[in-house]
C-alpha cells in the first residue's frame, strides 16, 4: 500500500550514495537512482518522478543550481524536495533561495545526510497508493459490516481507510490528526476535522447497534468503562490489530 519513495542523487562522488543504497534499499521504502551529470539527472527525472533530489551545486555540465531551476520550470508543483550540498556560501544561498529543504555542506557526511533523508521521508510518509490499498479496505469493511456499522455512513469509509492506513504504518497512530486524517481528507476533497467527527459519529451509531456483542467482541477491555464506546484511535488500533492477525 506504501509507495517507494525515488531518491535522485545528482552528485559528482558517489561513493557516499552508493553506500546509503546499500544500507537503506532494503530496511527503508525508497529507490534511490545516482547520477554524476546534471543533464543525466533530467534524463532520469524524465522516466519517473523523483520525491527527493539531492544534488550537488557543481556538477560536470548543468550546474545543481541550474539543475533545479530547470526541474521546477518543467514540473511544476511536482518538483521534489530539494537537499542542496555546496563547499561555498554562493552556492548554500542559492539553495536556499530556491526553497531547498536543507543544504548541506560537501564532501557528503554520510551519517548526516541519511538522517535528513529520513525526515524528508517521514514527512512524505512514503505517499500512499490508494489503488493497492482497496484490499485491506475492503477487508475492514467487512468486519464493520459483522459489527453492525452500516455502510451508508460516511464515517464508515473514513475508518476503513484509517485503520488500512494504520496497518501498514503503526506509526500513524501516534499522530492521528497529522497521519491519519489529514491524508484520508486531501484524498476525499474533505478537512481533517471533517474525518475525525463523521469517524466518532460511526463508531457511536455502531454501539448503538443491535451487534453489540460482536463489537464487545473485539474491543473487548479497549472500551472505556466511563465512556461505553472505543474512541477514534482505539477503534483505527483494533482494527489494524485485526488485520494483522487476520493476515
Amino acid at each position: 500500500m506504501l509507495k517507494k519513495v525515488h531518491v535522485l542523487f545528482a552528485v559528482r562522488d558517489s561513493l557516499v550514495a552508493e553506500s546509503l543504497r546499500l544500507e537503506m534499499d532494503d530496511e527503508e521504502n525508497c529507490t534511490f537512482h545516482i547520477v554524476s551529470s546534471g543533464l543525466s539527472a533530467i534524463a532520469e527525472a524524465g522516466r519517473f518522478l523523483p520525491d527527493i533530489l539531492v544534488v550537488d551545486a557543481v556538477l560536470p555540465d548543468i550546474d545543481g543550481l541550474g539543475l533545479v531551476d530547470y526541474l521546477r520550470d518543467t514540473l511544476g508543483a511536482r518538483m521534489p524536495r530539494v537537499i542542496g550540498g555546496s563547499m561555498t556560501s554562493f552556492g548554500k544561498r542559492g539553495f536556499i533561495r530556491r526553497g531547498a529543504v536543507s543544504v548541506m555542506r560537501t564532501p557528503w557526511d554520510k551519517e548526516a545526510l541519511r538522517s535528513e533523508l529520513l525526515v524528508q521521508m517521514e514527512s512524505i510518509e512514503f505517499g500512499i497508493d490508494w489503488e493497492q490499498g482497496i484490499r485491506l479496505h475492503d477487508c475492514i469493511c467487512l468486519l464493520l459490516s459483522q459489527m453492525g456499522m452500516s455502510d451508508t455512513l460516511k464515517g464508515y469509509d473514513y475508518l476503513a481507510w484509517a485503520a488500512a492506513l494504520a496497518y501498514e504504518n503503526e506509526g500513524r497512530l501516534f499522530s492521528v490528526g497529522r497521519r491519519l486524517y489529514t491524508p484520508i481528507a486531501e484524498h476525499f476533497s474533505t478537512t481533517p476535522g471533517n474525518v475525525e467527527r463523521l469517524i466518532r459519529h460511526a463508531v457511536e451509531s455502531m454501539m448503538n447497534t443491535g451487534k453489540a456483542k460482536h463489537v464487545y467482541m473485539h474491543f473487548g477491555n479497549t472500551i472505556d468503562p466511563a465512556r461505553g464506546k472505543p474512541t477514534n484511535a482505539q477503534a483505527i488500533a483494533m482494527m489494524a490489530q485485526w488485520l494483522r492477525m487476520s493476515a
